[in-house]
């Protein structure tokens, strides 16, 4: 997967991208593991926008890439590649 957020470009796994912006964003031990990173987005999401965020429990590496896809359609983030 590659992404593209405020000019600059992210590559890898769903989870790998989300591991590099939780570990850019916030103090590690705030969020201790990728999966909660991605919860805590879904409610900025769900807040900010006032859209459903709905998140499978089919795996991190789903969540993620359904969180991506929910930002891209906000415009928050370009989806380079799946």
């Amino acid at each position: 997967m590659k992404i593209c957020i405020d000019e600059r470009t992210y590559e890898g796994s769903a989870v790998e991208i989300m591991e590099q912006l939780r570990q850019q964003t916030f103090d590690p031990t705030e969020y201790p593991g990728t999966e909660s990173y991605i919860y805590q987005l879904r409610s900025n999401f769900i807040r900010a926008t006032g859209l459903d965020c709905p998140l499978r429990s089919s795996g991190v590496e789903e969540q993620a890439r359904a969180m991506f896809v929910q930002l891209a359609k906000a415009g928050s983030l370009t989806i380079l590649e799946e």
